[in-house]
This record gives C-alpha cells, structure tokens and sequence, in this order.
C-alpha cells in the first residue's frame, strides 16, 4: 500500500511540477496576475502533497479522495480563486479529471484492501501449518476458542479457512465457548468475525 501511495505521489508530483514549470517560465514577461494564479496554484500543490504525505496510509487515502471529491473546504476555496477566470467548458473538463482521478484512486485502494487481506490470509495459513493446525479444520477452531488461544482463533479468522459463527456437535457456536472461557478480547474477536 505504501508503496502504491509513493508511486502516486511521485506522478502527481511530477504532473504539478509540470505544470509548475510551465507557468513561470516567461518570468520576465509575467505579470502580476501572472504571478498570483501562480501562487495560487502552488498553495493548492501544498494542499495536495500534505495530504498525500500523512504517515497513515488510510488517512492519507481518504485526505485525497475529500480533495479530489470536492469535500475539503480549503481546496476547494483554492481552486475556486484559481479558476475563477476559467470558461466554462474547460472547467467542466477539469471537474471530469478530477472525477476520473478520484474514481481511479478508489479502485487502486479497493485493489491494495483486497491483495492485502489475501496477503494476511496467506501468512496467516502458514503461521497455522507451523502450529501443525489446519485453517480450514472447524474442530480445530473450536477447540482453540475452548482454550482460549485467542492467538491461533485470530489466525483461523485471518486465514479465512473457517466460519466464525461454527458451531459444534452440541450445538455451541464459537461465540458461547468464547463467552464460557471468560475473556472479553476472544468474545470481541469473534463477534466481529461473525458480523462480516
């Protein structure tokens, strides 16, 4: 995921930094017009590359989709400067960019969710089968709920091998032997496995 973020980051970069260049490159004949969409247009890179640039992967993910989904306030006041001067049609064009660029951001999260959980999956089988357990042994489940290996329950869970609302020969669901073993975590585990 992170790696996908600093990918992003750095075509971004570069296409604002494109841009950049281009605007100042007549500075002697710029204007002092010229010069305040500049800033402009260098407050909204600001906004963008602080966004983009949060330590947490997910915070920055939803950061750019406000921007890019016209739901931060400050990008929006920016923008509004910027392209105040804009006709019509070519700001329509820009608000379809921005549209393309947020649907596109979307689905590369969906993708970086979905290789992660199958990623956690994998380790999570694996991490099982060093234990000599299977990931899709329901008994197996059951009988670590029992103990209470809140450890090997999360790993069945991740490996998703097993239903986490499994119930055994009497009829006892994962949930009721973790409520009978006493521990609030391995209840709270469970319980959320049970909702997905």
């Amino acid at each position: 995921m992170q790696t996908r973020i600093s990918v992003r980051l750095r075509r971004l970069a570069a296409a604002l930094g494109a841009a950049a260049v281009i605007a100042p490159a007549h500075a002697a004949d710029a204007t002092a017009d010229d010069w305040s969409t500049f800033s402009r247009f260098l407050s909204i890179l600001q906004v963008v590359m602080q966004a983009a640039a949060r330590e947490d992967a997910t915070e920055s993910q939803r950061a750019m989709e406000d921007i890019l989904g016209g739901r931060n306030a400050e990008a929006n006041e920016l923008a509004k400067e910027l392209f105040s001067e804009v006709p019509p049609a070519e700001r329509d064009k820009m608000i379809s960019i921005g549209r393309t660029l947020l649907e596109l951001q979307q689905k590369e999260a969906v993708a970086a969710r979905r290789a992660g959980g199958e990623s956690a999956a994998i380790r999570a089988r694996k991490d099982l089968a060093d234990m000599g357990l299977t990931y899709y042994d329901k008994q197996q489940f059951l009988d670590a709920v029992r103990r209470g290996d809140l450890i090997a329950v999360r790993l069945f869970l991740t490996g998703r091998g097993v239903d986490a609302n499994a119930t055994d020969v009497w009829g006892a669901s994962a949930l009721d032997l973790a409520k009978r073993n006493g521990n609030p975590e391995l209840v709270a585990l469970i319980e959320g496995a049970a909702r997905k």
